[in-house]
């Protein structure tokens, strides 16, 4: 904590405005954008290292900061100061662009107006990440543990611009705006072109993102897209549920990649892991409108997906990997992997089908002999389809038809992914919606 509290500084302007800064090379510093609004003038500004030494002031000599589109489109609450002159015996403070989550734990030092001369410590952890939210000036909602806040506008006052370090990396800056007991702070992820384009020497960790997560992202930004072609009313309550799901997918890395692998057929490796992830994350979507939940299941016998409400609601989510693959095939696969089951015989001397949840098909081929879509496709008795794609000289394939009983699957409940997104043009409200995708995958 020491060579962080040596780092810090306050920043007074004569006009009463009180903040706080930290070096991040040599001859700059960063701090928080809001402070400059109504007084810009950098002249007015001095700066201060209370636990270096204590009575030189630091002037500065520029000020950068990124400017609002329009209310709905802020700038981050960041803001560089150049200052006049190098500071060469205080060690910088490391920057680290890496993804943030939830209930990680953060530090941090400032100098709030109570406790001006000396400054103080905080700490607690991350309440919540506001992936893409333009409409704000800061990104990070924060949960103070030490000391407790009690209002976010009055207790730390002057600690804008404090350094939010996680792992010993800052990470944030307090923004000091937000409500009631959450602090809102601003990630240097979301202002880091600022940065990298105005200070050249930079302490920066380097944290490489995995391909699993350039691919998220990139299919985030594609499903925006799909969004945009929901009626207005829809677009804000997609967008925030979009993010959310994006939050939860990246604090959940493991299992996300084990549901990539093993919701596709066939079933995919390292290079084909991220095959369709765009689709995928665009049906995952439409389930979580359902309550505002989605869970992925790891290693369940029977399904893959999971919302709840009153109740658990069960489902399997199958991507093709390849256009051409059969619905039908793909049942009888998965029919046969769940039979051996100890929970299955139970639920065949109940009737129940197996498999027992509704699948969600996507990519599969779309011949409407083989699809299964209890929306668009055709009333089916499963015998009859698999002889019309079994070889007739295969007789012992054949006799091993007849002689088992496949009625179950004609229980089996199936949508393909086409209907669901067709939702969109359906429905002009989240009711609807709700009430619409629930009457695709359930009805």
């Amino acid at each position: 904590m020491e060579n962080i509290k040596r780092a810090v500084a306050r920043l007074d302007g004569n006009e009463g405005e009180i903040a706080t800064a930290f070096l991040v090379s040599k001859e700059y510093m960063l701090t928080s954008r809001h402070t400059f609004i109504s007084n810009p003038d950098k002249a007015t500004y001095k700066i201060f290292f209370p636990n270096h030494v204590g009575e030189k002031q630091y002037d500065i000599d520029k000020i950068y900061f990124e400017d609002d589109v329009d209310i709905d489109n802020l700038a981050n609450d960041i803001a560089i100061i150049k200052l006049n002159e190098p500071i060469v015996e205080i060690d910088p403070l490391v920057l680290d662009f890496s993804d943030i989550k939830v209930d990680e734990e953060w530090i941090s030092y400032g100098f709030p107006g109570s406790k001006r001369s000396y400054g103080e410590r905080f700490k607690g952890t991350f309440h919540d990440i506001l992936s893409a939210n333009p409409d704000e000036k800061f990104d990070i909602n924060l949960n103070c543990e030490v000391p407790m806040i009690i209002d976010a506008r009055y207790g730390i006052k002057g600690a804008s611009g404090s350094p939010i370090i996680r792992n010993g990396k800052v990470v944030a800056i307090f923004s000091n705006e937000s409500t009631g007991a959450i602090i809102g702070a601003s990630s240097l992820r979301r202002s880091r072109n600022l940065l990298e384009t105005n200070i050249a020497t930079l302490e920066i960790e380097i944290t490489e993102e995995s391909p699993l997560q350039k691919s998220l992202k990139e299919a985030v930004s594609n499903t925006e897209r799909f969004i945009e072609g929901f009626p207005d009313t829809l677009n804000v309550f997609l967008r925030r549920e979009l993010y959310e799901l994006q939050r939860e997918f990246f604090g959940n890395l493991d299992n996300v990649k084990y549901f990539l692998e093993n919701s596709k057929y066939p079933i995919a490796n390292e290079e084909t892991m991220v095959n369709g992830i765009e689709a995928t994350l665009e049906i995952i979507l439409m389930v979580r409108s359902m309550y505002g939940n989605v869970r992925i299941l790891i290693e369940d016998d029977f399904a893959n997906l999971r919302v709840r409400s009153d109740k658990d609601f069960n489902m399997s989510f199958v991507y093709a990997q390849e256009r051409n693959q059969i619905m039908p095939e793909i049942l009888l696969k998965m029919h046969n992997q769940m039979i051996n089951k100890s929970a299955a015989q139970v639920m065949i001397e109940c009737g129940k089908p197996i498999p027992p949840n509704p699948i969600i098909f996507d990519n599969c081929s779309s011949s409407f002999r083989h699809n299964l879509c209890k929306s668009c496709g055709q009333p089916f008795k499963f015998e009859g389809i698999l002889q019309t794609y079994i070889e007739t000289e295969d007789d012992g394939l054949i006799k091993g038809i007849e002689n088992n009983n496949f009625a179950l699957l004609n229980k089996a409940e199936i949508v393909c992914g086409e209907c669901v997104r067709k939702v969109r043009d359906q429905v002009e409200n989240s009711e609807e919606l709700k009430r619409m995708v629930v009457e695709k995958v359930y009805g």
